[in-house]
């Protein structure tokens, strides 16, 4: 009676941390998954979340062996309110049982990141990539098993079944000749020479092959690495590669567990050396990127380190190459807002939040309250960084795409990109899946963000 009654009081108010730790206590894991599955963390004191986060986590481990899609959800709300080692690896596991790849893998690289001395973390990672073929990527991941922890053994026993290339592969990588690639985006610079590749390989595993103008390139099923100048040795190049790699591997996680979708189509992914990224697109953006999309193209910066910020960069830049796809590579179907919009819209999500940087937001909310809110329609053509104020135009335009997910959900929004990449003008396709007229989204936005 007791614990029926403290269930119904978790689920007919707002929950405390206390309720959290006595139905964890009590093992009562669908009242505590019922009780929690929508709580917000926003509110919570750190000792409190990290609370919730052990009870949530507890009960992930508890359901692993016998429903292991309520564990799921249980280690993904435990990781929402305070990330634990014991609450990531709980939730990779339930990941991978349930056949969720990209949501095991993304789980365990986490745990790589914040728990760097358990060796499960990177056991783990290099199992499921040994699993995918992906031999040069597993053995990475083994290395990274710290030696003295328990897991080495096994980590030593998988490296075993690593194959390292081989020496006519690394003589063809060595020697393969420069690929003939300009920057789209620089001034009187030709655009990219290829259309889109239609190459199908499986997994994460990456073969050598030669394009259609006799260059080797590397890729897998779904990034092409292709060099501005192949004149480096094969070590400096495999290890630029690596953590591009493991970066753009977690961007498109991102985007499959965003957006829904990733891009199905390999995507090339220009590596410049630093001083080839200062010398094409300028010393301020070397310093301040660590890469862009143009012209069906990802151009890496090998001088940018790939931190937090860099690598929420990344995501949005792919969400652009995501959405090119989705629109049949229709550029000009979308307007500059949609395609900026849904981009900062995942960047947001990705790092936890709905809505934009706080000095934005409130900008955005002034504006709105005096009514002087900029039209989405001036935004439809031409990069918004020419704006007067770029950043407020981004912002604007990640709050626009907001309003349509909150208002008809991201499937919807994924449908409407495709209608008007095969042809349907796009206020045709905003009315028939938002089911308002275009017109509308000001006067929507004006009322929506006068709260910020």
């Amino acid at each position: 009676m007791l614990l029926a009654s403290l269930a119904l009081t978790c689920l007919s108010a707002a929950p405390t941390a206390a309720d959290a730790t006595r139905l964890a206590k009590a093992q009562a894991w669908e009242e505590l998954y019922l009780g929690w599955a929508a709580v917000d963390v926003k509110g919570f004191k750190k000792k409190d979340a990290a609370a919730v986060g052990k009870a949530l986590a507890q009960g992930c481990a508890a359901l692993l062996g016998e429903d292991a899609v309520m564990a799921y959800g249980l280690g993904e709300k435990s990781a929402a309110f305070a990330p634990s080692a014991e609450g990531l690896y709980c939730l990779g596991l339930a990941a991978r049982r349930t056949e969720q790849r990209d949501a095991a893998e993304k789980a365990f690289r986490d745990g790589m990141k914040r728990y760097p001395k358990d060796g499960r973390f990177a056991l783990e990672v290099g199992r499921l990539l040994l699993d995918e073929g992906d031999s040069a990527g597993a053995a990475a991941a083994l290395k990274a098993v710290p030696p003295k922890s328990k897991e080495a053994k096994e980590a030593q026993a998988l490296l075993a079944r690593t194959r390292p290339p081989r020496a006519e592969e690394l003589a063809d990588a060595a020697s393969a000749p420069a690929p003939k690639v300009l920057d789209a985006a620089r001034p009187g610079g030709p655009p990219a020479p290829r259309a889109p590749s239609t190459t199908s390989l499986s997994g994460l595993g990456y073969e050598s092959s030669v394009d259609g103008e006799g260059r080797r390139v590397r890729q897998n099923s779904y990034f092409r690495f292709l060099y501005f100048n192949a004149q480096r040795d094969f070590g400096q190049r495999a290890d630029y590669e690596g953590s591009v790699q493991a970066a753009l591997e977690e961007a498109r996680t991102a985007s499959r567990r965003l957006m829904g979708v990733a891009r199905e189509q390999p995507l090339d992914v220009i590596l410049y050396s630093r001083e080839e990224f200062r010398l094409h697109h300028g010393p301020m953006a070397a310093r301040a990127i660590a890469g862009f999309y143009s012209e069906n193209a990802i151009r890496m910066n090998d001088s940018a380190e790939i931190t937090p910020r860099t690598q929420a960069t990344l995501v949005h830049e792919y969400v652009h190459a995501v959405v090119d796809e989705l629109a049949s590579f229709n550029d000009a179907s979308l307007p500059t807002w949609m395609h900026e919009g849904i981009a900062s819209y995942v960047e947001w999500r990705y790092q936890g939040q709905d809505r934009p940087p706080l000095e934005q937001a409130k900008a955005l909310g002034a504006l709105a309250r005096q009514k002087k809110l900029p039209s989405v329609a001036g935004m439809s053509r031409g990069p918004l960084i020419g704006m007067r104020d770029p950043a407020l135009a981004y912002a604007l335009s990640g709050c626009a795409l907001r309003w349509m997910v909150q208002k008809a959900g991201m499937p919807a929004v994924v449908a409407l990109i495709r209608d008007a990449g095969q042809g349907t003008p796009f206020e045709q396709a905003f009315e028939k899946h938002m089911g308002k007229e275009l017109a509308r989204l000001d006067e929507e936005l004006q009322g929506e963000l006068s709260t910020f």
